[in-house]
């Protein structure tokens, strides 16, 4: 199982991923997921990932909705859509999936954005809510994983 967090630490609220990435690392990699911290090479990422890993990717996005939301969709609905242009990055994860045809398993993990602009912080909003987004994700993933475990 693999973790990869995309974004841009230095546009805000675009790096949310990577910051809780780097917060949840030690918790985790102690459920036997490798950590990718991927940033804006989300190419690197991809290759890096197999055809029979399961996979999380986090991402912050927009989607209107509260700042600090977390979205928690399965990868396969994702593939569905015709379009991840709720993403920031050019060529996302998602879309290189589409390219190639590849049909991973596994979850979209997204984390609503308050300010994308130049800056190497979070905005206020989403700093105050790191850790809660943090825990959210932690059990997300912790549940997920479970399931996982329980169906194979």
């Amino acid at each position: 199982m693999k973790l990869v967090a995309v974004g841009n630490r230095f546009m805000k609220d675009d790096g949310i991923a990577i910051a809780v990435a780097e917060s949840l690392e030690n918790r985790l990699s102690h459920l036997g997921l490798r950590i990718l911290i991927g940033e804006t090479d989300c190419q690197s990422s991809y290759y890096l990932l197999n055809k029979d890993d399961f996979v999380f990717i986090l991402d912050a996005l927009y989607m209107g909705a509260e700042p600090g939301s977390v979205h928690v969709l399965n990868l396969e609905e994702v593939m569905s859509q015709p379009s991840d242009s709720f993403m920031q990055h050019d060529m996302s994860m998602i879309e290189l999936m589409k390219l190639y045809g590849d049909h991973l398993r596994g979850y979209m993990i997204g984390i609503e954005v308050a300010e994308i602009g130049f800056g190497d912080e979070l905005s206020p909003v989403l700093r105050d809510k790191l850790p809660q987004i943090c825990l959210e994700i932690e059990n997300s993933i912790k549940k997920i994983i479970l399931e996982e475990k329980a169906y194979a």
